[in-house]
C-alpha cells in the first residue's frame, strides 16, 4: 500500500521544494532515476505493512515532459495464513505532472498495487487500482499540497475506496553541517473512507504524521511520528499496526 507515510513526508519535503516533481530534467542516466530505502516500519496511511517490522524499499522511475513512468516494491506482512502470505507489494504506476506555473503543480495518475501471491481459492485478493489527483503550491517560505485517491475496489475487496489527505511543508535550513541539501519539516493529515468496514477491517479513520527530513548529497533522513485514531480493538480485532510510533527511513536516490 504505497505512498506510506514515511515516504509521503520524504517526497513532499524534498520535490515540493522544486515543485517540479518528477517532471525535471534529464540526468546522468538521462530520464531514469531510481530510489533505494531503509524504513523501520512501512506505513501506509498510518496503518503499518509490516507488522510494525523493518522493510528494505526502491523502485525506479521515468519522467519527461511532465510524462512519468515507474514500478516501487517493498516487503511486507500482514501475519498471513503461511499458505496466503503476501511477501511483497510491487507499484506499477504512471500519469501527468502539469507545471501551472513556476510554483504550482497539478497531476494525475493511475496506479496499480500487485501483492504477489495473495489471490486465494475462495478469498479475496490484496489486489487493487486507484486513481490519484494532487495539486501543490510553493509559496516560498512553505509549501502546501493536496491529494485525492480513488479506488473502485479497494485493498482486500474492501469496495469503493476514497483518500484525502493535506501536506505542509517548511524548509527550515538550506545547509547545516554535512546536510549540503539541508532540512525540511512536514506534516500530514488525512482521511480514509472504505465502503466495507469489515471486510478491510477497520472503521473509517484518520491519519497523520509530523516530522524532519535532511538531505546530505544522495542521501535522505526522514524521522516522524505517524498517527491514526484507530483504537487497538478496531485494528483488524486487536492488531497494534494503526497505533502511533516513531518511523525512520534512510534513502538513496539515484544516480549520485
Amino acid at each position: 500500500m504505497r505512498i506510506a507515510a514515511w515516504k509521503a513526508g520524504l517526497f513532499a519535503a524534498v520535490s515540493l521544494m522544486g515543485v517540479s516533481g518528477v517532471a525535471r530534467a534529464d540526468g546522468a542516466w538521462g530520464p531514469f532515476t531510481a530510489n533505494i530505502e531503509l524504513t523501520n516500519d512501512y506505513r501506509f496511511r498510518g496503518i503499518s505493512q509490516t507488522d510494525r517490522s523493518a522493510a528494505v524499499q526502491g523502485g525506479i522511475d521515468f519522467a519527461s515532459n511532465g510524462w512519468f513512468a515507474g514500478v516501487w516494491a517493498s516487503n511486507v506482512d500482514f501475519e498471513d495464513d503461511t499458505n496466503k502470505n503476501a511477501p511483497a507489494e510491487v507499484d506499477i504506476y504512471g500519469g501527468y505532472n502539469y507545471a501551472w506555473s513556476e510554483t504550482t503543480e497539478i497531476g494525475l495518475q493511475a496506479r496499480y498495487y500487485w501483492y504477489p501471491d495473495s489471490s486465494f481459492s475462495g478469498t479475496a485478493t490484496y489486489d487493487y487500482f486507484e486513481l490519484q489527483g494532487h495539486v501543490k503550491h510553493d509559496f516560498g517560505k512553505f509549501a502546501l499540497a493536496a491529494e485525492v485517491d480513488w479506488s473502485p475496489d479497494y485493498f482486500f475487496e474492501s469496495g469503493t475506496g476514497v483518500n484525502v489527505f493535506g501536506t505542509a511543508t517548511v524548509p527550515l535550513l538550506k545547509e547545516f553541517w554535512f546536510f549540503d541539501g539541508g532540512l525540511a519539516a512536514s506534516g500530514h493529515v488525512g482521511y480514509q473512507w472504505i465502503e466495507d468496514n469489515a471486510q478491510f477491517g477497520t472503521p473509517d479513520y484518520l491519519y497523520g504524521d509530523i516530522g524532519l527530513t535532511a538531505t546530505a548529497g544522495i542521501f535522505s533522513f526522514d524521522v516522524r511520528y505517524v498517527a491514526t485514531d484507530i483504537s487497538k480493538a478496531d485494528c483488524g480485532g486487536g492488531l497494534n499496526w494503526c497505533e502511533g510510533g516513531f518511523v525512520g527511513t534512510v534513502t538513496v536516490a539515484l544516480p549520485g
